[in-house]
Formats: structure tokens, C-alpha cells, sequence
């Protein structure tokens, strides 16, 4: 059965409807189960997520809210196992929570309590001023309209779990050549990138010459995300927000929107694509 091959799907009946007619029938959704990441020892955020890939969203997650710098920073990942004491190795099943010590950044106090974050819904506090001091993406890298125009097919082949259900966020890194390196999905648009930002965190991976392909819009906390992590080139299926553009117009990094069937819109940095 396709749930018991990936730990994102879930089985469930259904009573389907065609053509006038009823009849039941099985079907397999998207799991949305919980996630708590603590670290240095406090609980530090709730994530609602699709199971699979915790550590690294967990890793993400810190590195785009800024809350560490660099891979160096993380002393301690570990995705603790079903009925497993956080910091003991015990066997058995996975888990719902990710266990982390790093040396925290400066501003890491704004998240000095412990926080949920819903499906679809990201981590800032709007309660302060986005800052982007230090904020800079700096790169000369440049893409092809070609190479931009055939990544949205790209990360759609990666996303198994949407392609069954229809009810995840993807989000995928590719080159300058058009080769996707990864394609993560969850059920939350922000938990999709984290995990992408996790996986290039954790590999060494280089940002500066990536470009990061979303199913979602592009938000201001979406590109903020990007922009932290040095990539120069965000490109989305879906439109941009005024304050996406804003941020990425001041952070340096170039907004594609509506990147559909050959044809897309840039709004910032128009001169990393095509060279113009």
C-alpha cells in the first residue's frame, strides 16, 4: 500500500461521485501531524508538518528565522524516536520531536517563547519590524529564460506525495543548468523551504549560485527565508506580494512570478535572467 511505502500518506475511505453517480472507494490524503523542535534545551517552535525529513526542517526552520548562521553553529541534531528521552539513543520509530544545541545568532531572543506554527502559516511576529540589517545577497550568477521556464515540470516530477494527493506545498534548488538538486513537499509552504534550506545547510551545499523554485506565493517571509540563505533567484508558480518585492528588492535577491507554460514575471534583479 502506497501509505505504508511513505510515512506522508495516509489511507481513508471516500464516497466518490461521478457522473451522477456514487459509489465508495479508497483513497490516500496527506498526513498533518506535529512537530516540536527544542533547542538548547527550551521548546522553541510547534511545527504542523508532513512526517519525513524532520531534522532537516528542524535545521531550516533555524536557519531561516535566523536563529543560527551557518552549519558550524549546530553542536547537536537529533531526531529523538518514538518513547525516546530527548538526548538518549534508543531504537525504534520515529518520532515528533527534533532535539538541537547550536550557538544562537543575535536576535535568536525574539523567539525566547516557544511558539505554534499552523499549516500554512510562517514564523514571524508581526508585532516587530521585518530588519534586514546585514541582509545582502551578492551574486553575479545569471540564468537562461529557458533553464527558469522548465523548472516548475522539474519540481512537480519530485513531489510524489502531491502527485497522489494533491495536497502538498513543493519546493525544489536548481542550477544554472537546469538541474534540480532537491525537491522537498509538505503540507506547509514555509516547511517545504526549511527543508530545502536544511538539506543545503547540512551538505554544504553552495547557495550562491541556486535558484529556488516554490509552489506557493511569494511572501515577504517567503523571500526573506531566501534571502537569508543566500539565494539569488526565487521563482514561484503563483504571484509575489508588494512586500515580497519590497524585501527582495532591498536584500538583493530577483523575484520570478507566475512562471507558468513558458511565460513568467520578474520584479526585482531582472538582470540575473537572460543576462539583461
Amino acid at each position: 500500500m502506497d501509505e505504508e511505502e511513505n510515512p506522508g500518506l495516509a489511507g481513508t475511505e471516500i464516497v466518490r461521485y461521478h457522473g451522477g453517480e456514487k459509489c465508495p472507494a479508497d483513497d490516500v490524503v496527506a498526513r498533518e501531524e506535529p512537530l516540536e523542535v527544542r533547542l538548547n534545551g527550551q521548546p522553541l517552535v510547534y511545527l504542523m508538518r508532513l512526517p519525513g525529513d524532520d531534522a532537516v526542517l528542524a535545521a531550516g526552520f533555524c536557519f531561516s528565522e535566523g536563529l543560527i548562521s551557518s552549519r558550524e553553529d549546530i553542536e547537536l541534531l537529533h531526531h529523538c524516536l518514538e518513547g525516546e528521552s530527548p538526548g538518549e539513543v534508543a531504537p525504534g520509530a520515529p518520532g515528533n520531536l527534533v532535539e538541537m544545541r547550536a550557538k544562537l545568532a543575535s536576535g535568536a531572543e525574539r523567539f525566547d517563547v516557544a511558539r505554534v506554527v499552523r499549516t500554512g502559516c510562517g514564523g514571524a511576529d508581526l508585532e516587530r519590524e521585518i530588519d534586514l540589517a546585514g541582509i545582502e545577497v551578492d551574486s553575479d550568477v545569471r540564468f537562461s529564460p529557458e533553464v527558469v521556464s522548465r523548472v516548475p515540470d522539474l519540481l512537480l516530477e519530485g513531489q510524489e506525495v502531491f502527485r497522489k494527493t494533491g495536497g502538498t506545498h513543493g519546493a525544489g534548488v536548481f542550477d544554472t543548468g537546469g538541474r534540480v538538486l532537491v525537491v522537498k513537499e509538505d503540507v506547509g509552504r514555509h516547511n517545504a523551504v526549511d527543508k530545502v534550506l536544511g538539506y543545503l545547510l547540512l551538505s554544504g551545499e553552495s547557495t550562491a549560485d541556486k535558484g529556488l523554485i516554490l509552489s506557493g506565493r511569494l511572501s515577504y517571509e517567503m523571500v526573506l527565508k531566501g534571502a537569508r540563505a543566500g539565494i539569488p533567484l526565487l521563482c514561484s508558480v503563483s504571484a509575489p506580494t508588494a512586500l515580497g518585492v519590497e524585501v527582495g528588492r532591498k536584500t538583493g535577491v530577483t523575484l520570478v512570478g507566475f512562471l507558468r507554460n513558458g511565460s513568467f514575471n520578474v520584479y526585482s534583479h531582472p538582470e540575473r535572467v537572460g543576462g539583461g
